[in-house]
């Protein structure tokens, strides 16, 4: 064998190994990573949120039974909690958190952890300590734009799915849309046909969604939301979907974000990522309205927080200096975020986002944006978190 062949041989042979995930600053001590990259050709499973079985009282059984939950959803997507590559956690209390990253380790040993992000806030489950969804890769191969989303988990209402698989292709990102009503009921069905609206402007529909994040108030209203949501899509199962309890005018009682996979492929001239606005809304320098990322890796980042007992602009420079490296480490930058989302637990944290971004951002190249007043960010002394989700330059 010469040489030029054993060399073309090794270098496809790593080539092949190449890992479709990788991780950045992954501490196993955590459970965590700063990020978690995706390959572009990889299908991810969207998970529903879950919550405890009843009769789980105690914390540690709470948190196991929603990992039990967690486990047998991602194996019916042919996944498993070993491929998870984000969790998002709602927790009663900021001590549970530590807990629940311990319980996630124990269950998968050995190795690098996913991305996190932690909310404080009432679980939209009487009783429920804590509620997890999750995003992780899975060996089912659907086409570009054809969610697969089996309703038979019997852990959750028939109303609504317990994940569904986003597809390698096009994904979408549709910041939170909010229609101002005074009843949630109402206000959740004209957000739902707003966003309709929105994916039909793309040419889509329903059925292309793939999760629904709902941002919401009252606390106790979680049924409202989810009976609204299941009387909007009628015959067919909601689409996986996640509740944060947020803080709001009364009229305003919810946002809605989603994720959705586009049948049509991206021209071959296209950017990896587009920043939309359709008709009837207007454009922001500070996030847009719709992230279509027609290629490149996904970059998960985890909820990054500042140091502690610092004022709001403080912790927003020092969250957007850890941005800018970690994203360098995954192979993207502030030019290639596709959705954001800010949690900001009072009014000094939200008005230094407002002031400081504009600073940092391409206003012609924002991403997709969601910002929610919460009870709290999961540490103590801090009081704005950024969950982020990027593409990698081409």
């Amino acid at each position: 064998m010469t040489r030029a062949l054993l060399a073309l041989l090794i270098v496809s042979s790593a080539q092949a190994e190449e890992p479709a995930v990788r991780h950045a600053r992954p501490d196993r001590a955590s459970g965590g990573s700063a990020a978690v990259v995706v390959d572009e050709g990889v299908a991810l499973v969207h998970t529903a949120q879950l919550f405890p079985a009843s009769g789980a009282n105690e914390p540690a059984s709470q948190i196991d039974s929603v990992f039990n939950a967690l486990d047998a959803v991602l194996r019916a997507g042919e996944s498993g909690l070993d491929r998870v590559v984000k969790l998002h956690v709602v927790v009663e209390r900021a001590d549970l958190a530590p807990l629940v990253r311990e319980a996630f380790a124990k269950r998968v040993p050995d190795r690098d952890g996913p991305a996190w992000t932690f909310v404080v806030g009432k679980p939209a489950r009487p009783g429920a300590l804590v509620a997890i969804d999750a995003v992780a890769t899975t060996d089912a191969k659907p086409a570009p734009g054809r969610v697969e989303s089996p309703t038979n988990i019997k852990l959750l209402p028939v109303s609504r799915r317990g994940f569904a698989t986003l597809p390698a292709g096009a994904r979408v990102f549709i910041s939170g849309q909010a229609e101002p009503d005074d009843d949630l009921a109402a206000a959740t069905r004209k957000t739902l046909e707003s966003l309709e609206n929105t994916l039909k402007h793309l040419g889509m529909n329903r059925d292309h969604i793939v999760q629904l994040k709902a941002f919401y108030q009252p606390a106790e209203s979680a049924e409202v939301v989810e009976r609204a949501t299941a009387q909007f899509f009628g015959e067919k199962a909601a689409p996986p979907l996640v509740l944060v309890e947020w803080k709001s005018p009364a009229s305003l009682p919810i946002e809605i974000e989603l994720v959705a996979s586009s049948p049509d492929p991206a021209p071959k001239d296209a950017e990896a990522i587009e920043y939309l606005t359709p008709p009837g809304l207007s454009a922001s320098p500070v996030f847009s309205r719709i992230a279509r990322v027609n290629r490149g890796d996904l970059v998960f980042v985890s909820g990054l927080v500042g140091s502690s007992e610092t004022t709001g602009a403080e912790q927003v420079e020092a969250i957007f200096a850890d941005l800018k490296a970690i994203l360098a480490e995954s192979g993207s930058d502030f030019r290639h975020m596709a959705k954001a989302t800010y949690y900001v637990a009072d009014d000094d944290a939200s008005k230094a986002l407002n002031d400081l971004r504009p600073r940092h951002y391409d206003p012609a190249r924002p991403p997709a944006a969601s910002k929610a007043a919460v009870a709290g960010v999961g540490l103590p002394g801090r009081s704005i978190e950024v969950d982020m989700i990027a593409v990698g330059k081409p």
